[in-house]
């Protein structure tokens, strides 16, 4: 009889749980039908609530296993697309009032004004946003974004000089992407991208640093694991128009990018290499996990090359610690 009783009790629970989670689910639908446009599917709308309620609860949130990161995403972007009062988020955003670099002092001339003040502890940024211009531009697919990243290095504690901004560069994109759905051993190539990329300093010599890049990113995603492979060719500057001639020995031909999500948690893994007998590269590492419905925290490492255009041929190690506004999943 005990049995019988503990049975129907768990039972009751389960249906009290799982008629929680769909009042759950309807509300976030009504609320998000309304400010979705016509051309925004259920489907859409529902991998947005299912997006939300897990950022509300992780532990408690349903995992859906056949639906991706990256697909998840998309569905996040086209409902952001069509709100006027929305910024979509194009890399991961963040700032980190405690980032630690240990090779810092070799750039005491990027501070002309104080050669000798240069604090190993900054705050970095970066705010990264991007604008879709024109949709389905062949057959219902292809569509061209334009994008804006920039990045930041701030000696904020450094009230000797000032407190300067030690380095910020400047990325914009005009990026053409193509859905896709070729599926190998279940991993699928999700999305391709033509990318026209400049990323500069904004300074005067010694220290202006600038390239463009021709760039083709292909993304995959196997359930809550995505990665993306963006090889690159740089366009070609004569003389004294290049300000850094020797970029691509330091920073390679390419970028790769691995995720994993998981209960809201996101490990991030990014790899450069020269593929040169002289080798040189780059790795960072980033996690992040909740604190609230709308941030998390995050910790990033970095080591190797380019960690910023005006230090991009000097080895630099450096770990930060703050809070992620929108992350890449």
């Amino acid at each position: 009889m005990r049995k019988i009783i503990s049975i129907f009790l768990l039972y009751c629970i389960s249906l009290c749980s799982h008629a929680q989670d769909s009042r759950d689910m309807a509300k976030c639908l009504q609320l998000a039908a309304m400010s979705a446009s016509d051309a925004t599917t259920v489907g859409e709308l529902r991998i947005i609530c299912e997006q939300r309620l897990q950022a509300a609860d992780p532990d408690a949130a349903i995992e859906r296993s056949e639906i991706g990161v990256v697909e998840q995403r998309v569905a996040l972007e086209r409902y952001s697309n069509q709100n006027p009062f929305v910024l979509t988020p194009h890399r991961s955003n963040y700032v980190l009032p405690a980032s630690y670099r240990d090779n810092i002092s070799d750039f005491r001339d990027s501070l002309p004004s104080a050669p000798d003040k240069i604090d190993n502890v900054e705050l970095e940024f970066q705010l990264s946003i991007k604008v879709l211009v024109w949709e389905d531009i062949i057959n219902n697919n292809g569509h061209l974004s334009v994008a804006y990243t920039n990045r930041s290095f701030w000696q904020a504690y450094n009230s000797d000089a000032s407190a300067p901004f030690r380095e910020t560069n400047h990325e914009p994109e005009f990026i053409l992407s193509f859905e896709n759905d070729w599926e190998w051993m279940g991993i699928r190539n999700v999305a391709n991208q033509v990318i026209l990329n400049h990323q500069s300093n904004g300074r005067g010599e010694p220290l202006s640093r600038s390239w463009n890049r021709l760039m083709f990113n292909m993304v995959f995603e196997r359930d809550r694991f995505a990665m993306s492979f963006k090889p690159w060719y740089r366009f070609k500057e004569h003389g004294d128009d290049d300000d850094n001639p020797d970029i691509e020995k330091y920073l390679g031909h390419f970028e790769w990018l691995g995720l994993y999500q998981w209960h809201n948690k996101t490990l991030s893994l990014m790899l450069r290499n020269n593929l040169r007998s002289d080798n040189k590269g780059a790795v960072e590492i980033g996690w992040s996990f909740p604190i609230s419905s709308r941030v998390k925290g995050y910790i990033k490492y970095f080591n190797g090359y380019g960690e910023s255009l005006v230090e991009y041929n000097h080895s630099v190690e450096s770990i930060g610690i703050g809070v992620l506004i929108s992350d890449w999943l």
